[in-house]
């Protein structure tokens, strides 16, 4: 064979591996940002690092790039509708159906760091980087339920959580939770917040929202930093737990009063116990299960996955869960997620926490990984107890 023939084949084989190299760039994903599953567990959305806003088929096991040109914060799946919600870069929010219809389109004048829209697609709910909360009605008309305090999430490197019930009454919002004091009363009140800055700019602990007032109706106290909340789907419970490893929930009948859950290993604190007992007396231990090792308090997400009666709560650097069940502190049953693909739980990726993502009607739970784009899936079963991992993609 000449040198001219070799020296062919060799450009050849090397523009057959860039144009294999450019294809997987093309078609590959960045890690994934932000999650949302469908309520009848058929479909995922997913926004990437890379601004790819990706439509997976959990049933086919599929997946379809919808965008590349995508806001990483903005993947969310309207409830009981085949519809998904995005933002691109330009601040166009669409939402659009798994069929590719689009179902209405507006414009925002900042991006969105988390949205909710209601199932009639007619009030769309938003956060934006400084941890405000606004509302916009069909007609374009928006208004302010918290204001914003402009750099919320440079400071404390986490999203401002958002969360609806199903009956579109509550929303819970969750960032962080503020310091206690060291003598009564420990927490500010919400009337406190107001007056310390207009429209409850300061407001940065879990807060329950009235939707029909726009205006909180409890602040609910008792985390002491990153904090990640979630309200269950009949609007009766709202669930916290946060980067120091506390665990609370309340009845939003009652969220005066404040529960606390289990850790781990040392069990439920009692509150209101005199000073000066051993460490040990302070907790009750009475109906703790064994916990496996490697399994972390310090909580960086939560989130049902069985209607209104299972929910999970996640650790940081961990690949396990905790299942709980509502209305009571003790962990029911914890579950192995897997060691491999490291999942989004691992680095303390508080800016990420909504790359968890689960259907309570379906029990489906869909997982970002740390630092590839693919996802984890699983599946719950109430009756076994189980949480059976049904597909990955690398």
């Amino acid at each position: 064979m000449s040198k001219f023939n070799l020296r062919t084949l060799l450009l050849l084989g090397l523009a057959l591996v860039a144009g294999y190299s450019l294809w997987q760039v093309y078609n590959s994903s960045g890690p994934v940002m932000s999650a949302s599953v469908s309520s009848n567990g058929a479909f995922a959305i997913t926004a990437h690092k890379d601004q790819k806003l990706i439509l997976w088929d959990l049933k086919g096991h599929r997946r379809t790039i919808i965008s590349r040109n995508a806001n990483i914060y903005s993947a969310y799946f309207i409830k009981h509708q085949p519809t998904f919600l995005w933002q691109d870069l330009d601040n166009t929010v669409t939402a659009q159906s798994v069929n590719g219809e689009v179902q209405t389109v507006f414009e925002l004048d900042k991006p969105t760091y988390g949205h909710l829209m209601t199932q009639d697609l007619s009030t769309y709910y938003y956060s934006g980087m400084g941890w405000g909360i606004f509302r916009r009605m069909k007609d374009g008309l928006t208004e302010t339920l918290k204001a914003t305090d402009r750099r919320a999430f440079l400071g404390y490197h986490k999203l401002f959580n958002l969360s609806m019930d199903e009956s579109e009454q509550w929303l819970v919002s969750a960032g962080s939770g503020e310091p206690k004091r060291f003598v009564p009363p420990y927490y500010r009140s919400l009337q406190e917040v107001l007056d310390q800055d207009a429209d409850y700019q300061h407001l940065y602990s879990v807060a329950l929202w009235n939707l029909e007032t726009g205006q909180p109706t409890a602040k609910l106290d008792g985390n002491s930093s990153k904090t990640h909340a979630t309200i269950s789907p009949d609007g009766q419970w709202v669930v916290s737990s946060d980067e120091a490893g506390i665990g609370l929930y309340w009845n939003s009948d009652a969220p005066e009063k404040r529960h606390r859950l289990a850790r781990f290993y040392g069990g439920v604190f009692q509150d209101n116990l005199p000073e000066g007992l051993p460490d040990n007396d302070y907790y009750d231990q009475s109906k703790l299960i064994d916990a496996p090792p490697g399994l972390n308090d310090f909580t960086i997400a939560v989130a049902f996955i069985h209607n209104s009666e299972y929910y999970l709560r996640f650790g940081n650097n961990s690949h396990f869960a905790a299942l709980f069940k509502t209305g009571s502190p003790w962990p029911v049953k914890y579950f192995d997620l897997g060691e491999s693909p490291r999942l989004v739980t691992y680095g303390s990726n508080y800016d990420r926490n909504t790359a968890i993502a689960t259907s309570p009607e379906a029990g489906i739970l869909a997982m970002g990984h740390q630092s590839t784009g693919g996802i984890s899936v699983y599946q719950f079963d109430p009756e076994k107890l189980t949480l059976e991992r049904v597909w990955v993609v690398e």
